[in-house]
């Protein structure tokens, strides 16, 4: 859900954003079938989301997510974070802008299309025509994501309504951001800069 973090947090290799984003969509047993680089990518991701989940910024914002909504709110905070990224993107992007960092990426998406499973080949065509990595800045959008994932899930669940939390919580959440992600950057500097990585 949070592609556009876990791009920027690839850094300018190709085959790691390809992990990356890819790492949801493969079983552990598939893991070893892929270039080193995108194998990096993968694990790389599931770093992050073991970060993540237990950071207390982050465990913080679920618990005032109130019933029925906090149950998804590893689902919720991904698409947040991923809306304030994109708002504060020269913040943290240096040189480049939002639009060039999401063309770049799903033309190097596209280019390994031919590593994917079906079902993201899908999403990366649907992910470069809907622009979402340009279009997470705009609320509506984060709803007519939210709306489309629980769609998509078998079980009945309320994420159709959720932009709910992020237009009532937007101070607090966008807080919780600002705080949260400038530690994640430093824990991912420091993974990949250590030695035998």
């Amino acid at each position: 859900m949070n592609y556009l973090a876990h791009l920027y947090l690839a850094g300018d290799d190709p085959q790691a954003q390809v992990g990356q984003v890819l790492a949801d969509f493969v079983a552990s047993r598939e893991i070893d079938g892929f270039a080193p680089g995108i194998r990096a990518g993968i694990r790389a991701h599931q770093r992050i989301d073991v970060f993540t989940d237990a950071h207390p910024i982050v465990q913080a914002a679920r618990a005032r997510m109130a019933p029925p909504y906090r149950r998804y709110g590893n689902i919720l905070l991904d698409l947040f974070f991923d809306h304030f990224l994109a708002k504060k993107w020269d913040r943290y992007s240096g040189d480049i802008s939002l639009e060039e960092f999401a063309r770049r990426s799903y033309r190097n998406l596209e280019a390994h299309r031919d590593v994917y499973p079906g079902r993201f080949q899908r999403v990366v065509f649907f992910m470069r025509q809907g622009d979402w990595l340009g279009s997470y800045r705009e609320v509506e959008n984060i709803d007519r994501a939210l709306k489309g994932i629980s769609r998509r899930l078998t079980r009945s669940n309320p994420l159709g309504d959720a932009v709910a939390v992020l237009r009532t919580q937007y101070k607090e959440l966008e807080g919780d951001f600002t705080g949260f992600f400038p530690q994640l950057e430093a824990y991912v500097s420091e993974r990949t800069n250590a030695p035998g990585r």
